[in-house]
């Protein structure tokens, strides 16, 4: 490498520390993070001056090709700090602008400024996640406790509020653009586990009411795993995180007078539950460096999840939902790299719905109380039609890169360019033909139809 060697136009560094040498005097150690962009000025270091006990040398290098407004959330960051959720992106919560939210049921939505969450996109490997048909911003991520991504595949990421490039598209608030882990020439593995049950908390005022606690739990564990196929060649990493939860909740009514005259075997059904949630992720990724010019990489994530709701404050467990909320994806690169050029070739495919579904079928019946405006006392029986919906997104993508740098008639300008087809088949359903509601009335002279 010689003075002033733009790191970018190398094409296959990946983030991480590098050893640098350009001759006698110019070494140094070198820190990439993720979608940055370093020029170096590998002139002969000044010696070491010594002043007093302080040592001071001039090896940091700063970002000067951008005008993004970013700030990078380290690997360590992610490792090491406690959260409460294993969702990677709470972190972002520390950039100022962003903010991680995580309402009283778990669910979880991250916001960039004054804009809503839908505004946001989050990258993988340079692949948006953008939800297209449902709330959240990104795919999978709308009222859910569940996580976009194992946080154990992700190296670090970068967190962009304003400024951002061409390359980030479908976006009005903030950018994610997170890196995935690969495999090594060694191999590394490591895992993790939580716990807490019912007698690790307090009992809530329905179970003290009840006189016992509905057994609850909170479970959540993975692994990773990589290493070389083929050493210096081929590479791998794989991953897996799950999460079971059962959340305390309690079915109240929505009108205190007119819960005192339900039948009884409707008022019975208030009282302590629990809302049910499992979800599995599983991401795997391959890398091939057949020359020193090329890399190729296939990597799949797949996202299973299911979760009950629509139980609470007039509304009794047996008119819960359940939603399935899915999503896999597949890419595959090509990085090439040439002597005054970089092009990347990327294929994608995506199959993400979210579709909730009533838990039973067959009549149910919301019963209020006239005196209040027809006020709700309590939903009980097979869910309303209006609950069953399914919403999907599925196609495939094709993008390619090509970046120009170096050429004698650039002089120190980058030219890029390239193309991007998308074709996303798009599924909105919003209500089913089943289950129908009956309502009653509750008055002080008794219930009618």
């Amino acid at each position: 490498m010689g003075a002033g060697t733009d790191l970018a136009a190398l094409g296959l560094f990946r983030d991480g520390t590098y050893r640098v040498d350009a001759g006698g005097g110019t070494e140094k150690n070198v820190t990439l993070t993720v979608a940055s962009t370093i020029t170096l000025d590998l002139q002969p270091q000044a010696p070491t001056e010594e002043l007093a006990t302080v040592t001071v040398r001039t090896t940091r290098p700063t970002e000067v090709k951008t005008s993004e407004i970013a700030t990078i959330i380290p690997q360590v960051q992610t490792d090491t700090i406690p959260q409460i959720t294993r969702n990677f992106l709470e972190f972002a919560d520390t950039v100022p602008g962003m903010a991680f939210i995580v309402d009283k049921n778990g669910n979880t939505s991250l916001r960039g400024g004054a804009q809503n969450d839908s505004a946001v996109n989050v990258f993988i490997d340079g692949v948006g996640q953008k939800n297209y048909v449902k709330e959240g911003g990104v795919a999978g991520q709308f009222f859910t406790q569940g996580n976009p991504f194992p946080q154990l595949a992700i190296g670090e990421y970068k967190v962009i509020t304003s400024n951002y490039k061409a390359e980030y598209d479908q976006i009005t608030s903030a950018a994610v653009t997170a890196e995935t882990k690969s495999g090594a020439n060694e191999f590394h593995g490591e895992a993790f586990g939580s716990f807490t049950g019912q007698n690790f908390r307090a009992a809530t005022p329905a179970e003290v009411h009840a006189g016992q606690k509905t057994p609850t739990s909170d479970k959540e564990f993975g692994a990773a795993f990589g290493g070389p196929i083929i050493k210096d060649r081929l590479h791998f990493f794989v991953t897996y995180e799950g999460k079971r939860f059962d959340t305390p909740i309690a079915v109240t009514p929505g009108n205190v007078l007119g819960a005192s005259r339900l039948p009884a075997d409707v008022a019975a059904q208030f009282g302590p539950s629990s809302l049910p949630f499992k979800e599995d992720l599983y991401f795997g990724k391959v890398e091939w460096e057949p020359t020193d010019k090329d890399r190729f990489v296939v990597s799949a994530k797949v996202r299973l999840e299911t979760q009950a709701t629509n139980i609470g404050v007039a509304k009794a467990a047996s008119t819960s939902v359940v939603v399935e909320n899915n999503d896999t994806r597949v890419d595959a690169r090509w990085q090439h790299t040439g002597d005054r050029w970089f092009n990347e070739l990327l294929a994608t495919f995506e199959d993400a719905f979210n579709a909730p579904t009533a838990r039973t079928f067959g009549n149910g019946a919301y019963y209020t109380y006239q005196p209040n405006q027809d006020e709700l006392v309590l939903n009980v029986g097979p869910a309303s039609p209006l609950a069953t919906q399914n919403k999907a997104q599925r196609g495939p993508a094709i993008k390619d890169d090509l970046t120009l740098n170096g050429l004698q008639w650039l002089g120190d300008h980058i030219i890029k360019t390239g193309f991007k087809l998308k074709r996303v088949v798009l599924t909105a359903q919003d209500a089913a033909d089943i289950n129908p509601q009956f309502y009653y009335d509750v008055n002080p002279t008794g219930s009618r139809f």
